[in-house]
């Protein structure tokens, strides 16, 4: 399988512009997720496409999980909120969804704080374990955590 880097940068689908950003690394068993807001609806649909094709295979080699990196702001529209959850239940329902997520928001980042229950409400929904955090070693051994249960 070739290493994981790609972002919404390509999966644009509709006449209005993107706001956000998300570049994926994978780093077996993570998926490390770099993501900027504010985020809109479009940025969620591109990011759905992003994940179309790039869980598959890393699906293949066994549970995973997924740590995002909150930079610049946190804030999203609820269209965005409403769609991010469809997606994630539609990954969960097809047996596609990380094992566990966890975000970190640093205090500096727009809106720290300020998304947490609303993305925690999104991942309830679909039955994937999330956590936020305000730093990334936390983060890591949480999911880590999460890895080794079963």
């Amino acid at each position: 399988m070739s290493p994981i880097n790609d972002s919404t940068d390509a999966y644009a689908q509709t006449r209005f512009p993107l706001h956000g950003r998300v570049q994926i690394v994978g780093e077996w068993p993570f998926l490390l997720n770099h993501a900027e807001g504010p985020f809109n609806k479009e940025l969620v649909l591109a990011l759905g496409q992003l994940l179309a094709t790039q869980i598959p295979p890393l699906q293949a080699q066994g549970p995973w999980v997924l740590l995002a990196i909150i930079g610049y702001s946190t804030l999203a529209t609820d269209e965005a909120l409403d769609t991010f959850a469809r997606m994630l239940q539609a990954l969960s329902a097809s047996g596609m969804a990380p094992r566990a997520v966890a975000h970190v928001t640093a205090l500096e980042v727009e809106g720290a704080g300020l998304m947490d229950e609303a993305m925690a409400r999104c991942f309830d929904a679909a039955g994937i374990p999330f956590a936020s955090f305000r730093e990334e070693p936390a983060a890591r051994g949480w999911l880590e955590a999460q890895l080794a249960c079963d």
